[in-house]
């Protein structure tokens, strides 16, 4: 191979390189499908989650484990709802279980079509590093109200919504919301 052929070689590479980081760039929901699970969900069909709503759900299910209780499986309702939530939240920049609309959690559940006998919601936020799985869990488990929803033995089903976006003018939050119910 001449210097010429290697630098054409080279320069080949490089423009591939660029080509592929430009393509991610302009479409940052293909860099985000990477950083998407599928687990298997109550009804027996997949359920995609991002990394942090599989974190989060790993950190509920261990933890009702070590107080005696059924692990929680991933409903497509509820997770559509919490997801839908979150993503409202971070769009409309409020924090509330009620939606700027006024609908409630029970009401937003309904209208995924989950027909629930009981149900329950957390939700929170944080920036940066208080907004990962591990802190938002700690937070929820010092309070009696979110300790309650996660450790309540009525629940069997659960959707996990995470969201990042500007919040109140504070880039890179996530925005928490996690539905439970029972059907």
């Amino acid at each position: 191979m001449t210097i010429r052929d290697t630098a054409t070689v080279f320069v080949a590479a490089i423009m591939a390189t660029i080509i592929a980081v430009g393509f991610t760039a302009a479409r940052p929901e293909a860099a985000d499908a990477a950083d998407t699970v599928k687990v298997k969900g109550c009804t027996g069909k997949r359920v995609a989650l991002d990394s942090n709503e599989k974190v989060m759900l790993n950190k509920h299910n261990r933890t009702r484990a070590n107080k005696g209780l059924r692990k929680l499986c991933v409903h497509p309702a509820l997770q559509r709802a919490a997801e839908a939530h979150s993503r409202d939240m971070i769009r409309k920049d409020y924090f509330s279980h009620n939606s700027k609309s006024g609908a409630t959690p029970y009401q937003r559940i309904k209208r995924e079509g989950y027909r629930f006998r009981a149900a329950g919601e957390n939700i929170a936020y944080g920036s940066g590093s208080y907004g990962s799985p591990n802190r938002i869990f700690k937070g929820w488990m010092k309070s009696s109200g979110h300790r309650k929803n996660i450790l309540n033995g009525k629940f069997r089903e659960v959707g996990i919504g995470a969201v990042s976006g500007n919040y109140k003018g504070t880039n890179n939050v996530t925005m928490w919301t996690t539905d439970f119910g029972t059907r």
